[in-house]
């Protein structure tokens, strides 16, 4: 144990770029010199005068190999501290760091960044693209994302294979979604592409700039991109199936059911293929032949896609819903509900085609209740229960269900309608008009 009574508050904290650098700047400086008796793998003595020898990863928030050195009180703790002071070069004194917490010329900042982090040495050492990457990542969580832009720039610049490795150029991506909240869609433009320079060998990119572009209307641009992603991944599906909706969005439907076509002649049997394929052709009201394939789809599903098979569920019963094929449709959005008894938008499907389409009220009050219970602040869901109640003619319950619409949702005119049947109901006890206003509509 150290006696901590004689130490006085002599210390100091400097900055390297690797740790190579550090554990050799510690054993030039801060360790007695080997002695003929010590022997390879014996922990080294501190010179004297040294009282603490501490590693850190950062200071202050600021990322680095970080040294911390404390001296012992008396003469040769001072005259050390002294001699360790006038090595540190200014830049590399704690105080002295180069860490940007105000905005500053885009210039001046890249030639701050390029001597701190020497960006134009020849050394290999990954440790200081490390350490560049966590300050850079540390400005984009404190909203100085125009620094975080130009210090992965620099990167992208001088050693674009580190932002390869373990994806780190996704945050180019969550540079160009701060940006398009913003409304800043240029500046988003340009982040969004910004993976594409360094040639990875991966559909992502390009399938992000064309996602960026759909949202955006610019379907021409998005064409572009996708039209090139095709040449490059012929075969993979989601680049297909991408340029697909991007040629349907376009209004180009029949070039994107050949592109679908032309993907399963070359033996692509993926779920999403005949999803996508389904659900082109159901726009065009080509529902017999959807649902074909939305049931091949259903089949190539592994059991542990089950987002997909809802999906696929969710399209096949819309078709079912277009025939009006009623019964085949509720059948199918149960199955949903046995995978994900919490679905609320299937719920909804399954209380809506029950009560308006099958008249069967049982069946539709037996969904509406758990919809209600998972989800008791929603108006319209209130006030399809007060339907289905004023239909099975239990009236008080009827009337609660609808007050409380009015309540979450005040002066709907259709709220207002039927709490006026309702009045009416209660007082001449006639029979339910079996025809009521669907609020979702």
């Amino acid at each position: 144990m150290f006696d901590v009574r004689g130490v006085r508050n002599l210390k100091i904290q400097g900055f390297f770029l690797n740790k190579k650098r550090r554990a050799d700047f510690i054993d030039k400086y801060l360790h007695e010199t080997p002695g003929q008796k010590e022997i390879e793998g014996t922990k080294p003595r501190q010179r004297e005068g040294v009282f603490l020898i501490k590693l850190q990863h950062s200071h202050k928030g600021v990322p680095g190999y970080w040294l911390q050195i404390r001296f012992e009180e008396g003469e040769k703790g001072e005259t050390l501290y002294r001699e360790i002071k006038e090595i540190f070069t200014k830049e590399k004194v704690a105080e002295e760091v180069f860490y940007p917490q105000k905005p500053m010329e885009i210039r001046k900042l890249i030639i701050k960044w390029h001597q701190k982090y020497e960006l134009d040495s020849a050394e290999t050492s990954v440790d200081k693209w490390k350490v560049f990457y966590r300050e850079i990542r540390n400005h984009f969580d404190r909203n100085r994302v125009m620094e975080a832009y130009v210090g992965l720039n620099l990167i992208l610049k001088h050693h674009p294979e580190f932002l390869k490795k373990y994806r780190r150029y996704g945050l180019y991506e969550e540079i160009a979604l701060y940006y398009e909240e913003q409304g800043e869609v240029k500046k988003a433009e340009k982040a969004i592409k910004k993976p594409l320079y360094l040639n990875i060998k991966s559909e992502e990119p390009y399938l992000n700039l064309c996602a960026f572009y759909m949202i955006h209307g610019m379907e021409e641009k998005a064409y572009k991109i996708g039209k090139f992603a095709l040449k490059k991944y012929p075969k993979n599906v989601f680049v297909v199936c991408n340029q697909a909706v991007i040629l349907a969005t376009l209004d180009d439907y029949d070039r994107a059911l050949e592109i679908l076509g032309d993907a399963e002649r070359e033996g692509i049997t993926d779920p999403l293929l005949y999803k996508t394929k389904g659900e082109l052709l159901s726009d065009l009201e080509r529902d017999l032949e959807a649902i074909r394939f939305f049931k091949r789809g259903l089949k190539k599903t592994n059991k542990g896609d089950k987002t997909l098979r809802i999906e696929l569920l969710s399209d096949l019963g819309e078709s079912y819903v277009h025939l009006k094929e009623f019964e085949k449709a509720v059948k199918t959005y149960e199955k949903i509900i046995r995978e994900d008894p919490k679905d609320l938008y299937h719920l909804l499907r399954l209380v809506g085609t029950y009560f308006y389409e099958l008249k069967d009220y049982d069946q539709a009050l037996k969904y509406g209740e758990i919809m209600i219970k998972e989800e008791p602040g929603m108006s319209s869901y209130h006030y399809l229960l007060g339907l289905i109640r004023m239909e099975k003619s239990d009236l008080e319950l009827a009337q609660w269900h609808l007050y409380k619409a009015k309540q979450l949702m005040p002066s709907h005119p259709l709220i207002e309608e039927e709490l006026r049947e309702l009045r009416s109901r209660r007082k001449s006890q006639r029979k339910p008009k079996g025809k009521h206003s669907n609020i979702e509509k």
